[in-house]
């Protein structure tokens, strides 16, 4: 999948904004050349602090979307005809890999949750982009299937 100048700007500026937090938004519309990036909530460090026990991670290594945040995503973009073409998010001083959370969140009794989506890693060390690799689904797993480039 290819995206424009435009949209990886904006997600190269989004996952700097939230430095050293990991950012989280999705790429919604008809094809990807006009299709519309929305920047997600993550309320990581919120459910962090309200159960450490279940959410072990803060916002620096982890994040979390309302599920109510991306239903109205998915609803919205269905009622308008458009497709939820890829979900991105960064990883603050770490590298583009998809983790096991990654893979928690994609992945449903083995099959992906959003077929045909693919998923975005940003790798943002000391306030700077240094990488950002697009993973899709190979039939069992997400596998690295390009680098983003501007």
């Amino acid at each position: 999948m290819t995206f424009t100048a435009q949209q990886i700007a904006q997600m190269r500026s989004h996952a700097l904004e939230a430095y050293p937090r990991e950012c989280i938004g999705a790429i919604v519309g008809a094809d990807p050349a006009n299709a519309e990036l929305i920047p997600l909530t993550n309320v990581q460090d919120q459910v962090h602090r309200e159960d450490p026990r279940r959410f072990t991670r803060d916002a620096r290594t982890g994040y979390f979307v309302d599920p109510k945040e991306v239903f109205t995503l998915v609803s919205k973009a269905q009622k308008e005809g458009k497709k939820l073409l890829a979900f991105y998010h960064s990883h603050p001083d770490h590298e583009c890999y998809f983790s096991q959370e990654d893979h928690a969140g994609a992945v449903m009794f083995g099959e992906p949750v959003y077929p045909d989506t693919v998923y975005i890693v940003i790798s943002v060390c000391q306030g700077a982009v240094k990488d950002a690799v697009i993973f899709s689904w190979n039939g069992a797993t997400y596998t690295p299937s390009g680098n983003l480039r501007d």
